[in-house]
């Protein structure tokens, strides 16, 4: 278990209606679209410690009546996981300064891994981050499905007295949890276990399981390089190396060339998963640019992974830009 405070604001704001999932290694914040069934199904598996954040990701509608457009969790651990989506975001600080970690027009969600978190807040975009410190007024929260406008976390554990109690969600029963394996992975899975630059962070064992790969294939082209298809995982660099081979899957390594040394050794990793393809910024010195169709340009943070779709461009320096090329 993490120690902290978990918490929220006694007067409504922006997202009142908000639903707020608090676990010890788990918190949420779910927009008011979110169904009561969704929620108790969320909730057990948070509550299971034998099931991961992948799974509690998977489990999130992503379609259909039942969709959940907007949501932030944080994976509390070593290293503090956020995924956010559409009108979800995290308000973190870290070294005393504050970053917002929004989805900035990702599909289906982004994600960020961030190392000595202080604090965070999670929920709506139209929410002022503030300074993230907890207020005499905040309603300290044990754990359960609340409503609220966001939701937060401290490394400190004092916590003010509460005012009232947040009006708890009725959940109904829900369907048992046999059809979720605990060694499944999605796209969050593979990147928490298998890009290994991050995993030395954690200080996680190998897993014992080796990792199903996908059937979706993908390509992408290196400035006038014929294209080539990602069906392993590939890693980019001045030297590149394989962190380690998993499951049988030999990765392939693409050197390039960085007369200025822009380039790190081991620069990016794309993946391949049942999702789409999955860029990982492996640490580099430089860091990572990237254009999305529709969505601007924007540059990773160091150990960030990003979902990338045909016409994505990526930028690793000395002009060494890589297209993703459409799915076949």
């Amino acid at each position: 278990m993490v120690a902290g405070a978990f918490y929220s604001a006694e007067v409504p704001g922006p997202g009142a209606d908000w639903r707020l999932l608090v676990t010890d290694r788990f918190l949420g914040a779910f927009g008011p679209a979110t169904t009561v069934s969704t929620m108790s199904n969320l909730w057990r598996i948070a509550a299971d410690e034998t099931l991961g954040l992948d799974a509690l990701v998977a489990a999130i509608p992503a379609r259909g009546v039942s969709v959940v457009d907007s949501y932030a969790i944080a994976a509390l651990g070593r290293t503090t996981t956020f995924v956010v989506r559409g009108g979800g975001c995290a308000d973190v600080s870290v070294g005393g300064r504050v970053r917002r970690v929004d989805a900035r027009g990702s599909e289906p969600w982004y994600v960020a891994e961030l190392t000595g978190v202080e604090r965070f807040a999670l929920g709506p975009l139209q929410r002022s981050p503030g300074d993230l410190s907890q207020q005499p007024g905040d309603l300290p929260i044990d754990g359960g499905v609340v409503f609220g406008p966001w939701l937060g976390w401290s490394a400190e554990t004092a916590a003010a007295p509460p005012r009232s109690q947040p009006t708890p969600v009725q959940q109904p029963p829900a369907p048992p949890l046999a059809s979720l394996d605990p060694h499944d992975t999605n796209v969050l899975g593979d990147l928490g276990r298998r890009a290994a630059s991050l995993r030395r962070h954690r200080g996680e064992p190998p897993p014992t399981a080796p990792t199903p790969e996908t059937e979706i294939a993908a390509a992408f082209r290196l400035g006038d390089r014929a294209p080539e298809r990602v069906d392993a995982p590939v890693y980019v660099g001045r030297q590149p190396r394989s962190p380690r081979i998993t499951g049988g899957i030999l990765p392939r390594l693409v050197r390039v060339d960085s007369p200025s040394r822009e380039v790190s050794a081991t620069h990016i990793e794309l993946r391949p998963t049942h999702q789409g393809l999955v860029l990982t910024d492996l640490e580099s010195t430089n860091g990572t640019v990237v254009r999305q169709p529709g969505t601007g340009v924007r540059r990773l943070e160091s150990g960030e992974s990003l979902a990338v779709v045909p016409g994505t461009l990526i930028d690793i320096g000395d002009g060494n830009v890589i297209e993703i090329l459409a799915y076949r």
